[in-house]
């Protein structure tokens, strides 16, 4: 949940185009057994016909997540082992007429969205939402969302006609939430928000925060890559930019990230692979 926040589906670039999907978008996943809303990963990683999703959301954690839900109650009869890579299913888009993103020093409230996928962030929840219709007060809605309590203060931007909402919350000095509101998916710096958590940001430190990314003076780590050393994407971009990080293991001396479980390994690799081939073309990895 550190490296991945959010329960997703992998699916073939043609399979997309197909679906009428794009990158970002949230699908809808149905087989005879049940449904799933997971967001859209497009990579020719995944072979067409075939789709992928984790199994390792719940309830808990999520709003209808649960793969197992799609698959059928075919076991093995000696092991028990279920058939789960073999479920027919049908993609689609969830139609939803906002997304939202938040983070909070709170466990982040979900009631009115019609989609939620929640995780730990390092100094307290992080959460993506979407919903089918529109609250009727944005600013009731993020103050319930962020847990909010009496005496914290509220910044907030509003843009109707774009279906733009942005708020802020402070306890005094203290950074303690923000919710971001588009009609598409949402693009903001999330780790660089989630890491501000509780900390001291003096008033005139504050619009980078309306605007989700940080200004030309401060660092954004990107997607956490490496769970276990808490390394994220752009740091070793920086570093295989240097020059001096030409391996998965001059990454591992130089940040940490993939000397201990070594799961992020290969997409560690790959991020090596895409800068050295941008930088060979003169253009920026990104």
């Amino acid at each position: 949940m550190a490296h991945v926040g959010e329960p997703f589906v992998e699916i073939h670039p043609a399979d997309a185009a197909s679906a009428q999907l794009q990158a970002t978008d949230l699908a809808e996943v149905e087989s005879e057994n049940g449904r799933a809303v997971l967001r859209v990963v497009v990579t020719e990683r995944q072979r067409r016909g075939s789709l992928f999703a984790p199994m390792h959301w719940t309830d808990q954690f999520a709003s209808n997540a649960r793969v197992d839900a799609l698959i059928a109650s075919a076991t093995d009869p000696i092991s028990g082992q279920p058939e789960l890579k073999n479920t027919p299913v049908a993609v689609k888009r969830f139609a939803a007429s906002w997304h939202g993103f938040a983070a909070s020093v709170r466990r982040v409230a979900t009631e009115g969205a019609d989609y939620f996928a929640l995780a730990p962030a390092k100094g307290g929840w992080r959460v993506e939402l979407a919903g089918m219709s529109a609250p009727g007060d944005w600013t009731e809605f993020a103050r319930r969302t962020l847990a909010l309590e009496s005496g914290d203060d509220l910044l907030g931007y509003r843009d109707e006609a774009s279906g733009r909402h942005r708020f802020a919350a402070f306890r005094q000095d203290r950074f303690c939430g923000a919710l971001f509101v588009e009609r598409g998916p949402v693009a903001a710096a999330r780790v660089w928000i989630a890491d501000l958590l509780g900390q001291n940001i003096a008033p005139a430190e504050r619009l980078p925060l309306l605007l989700g990314r940080p200004g030309s003076e401060s660092r954004d780590r990107g997607p956490i890559v490496c769970a276990c050393f808490d390394v994220g994407r752009n740091e070793i971009v920086e570093a295989v930019a240097s020059g001096k990080s030409r391996t998965v293991a001059d990454i591992g001396a130089r940040l940490g990230a993939g000397t201990n479980c070594g799961s992020c390994r290969g997409e560690i690799n790959r991020l090596i692979d895409g800068a050295n081939a941008c930088r060979k073309a003169g253009s920026r990895f990104v």
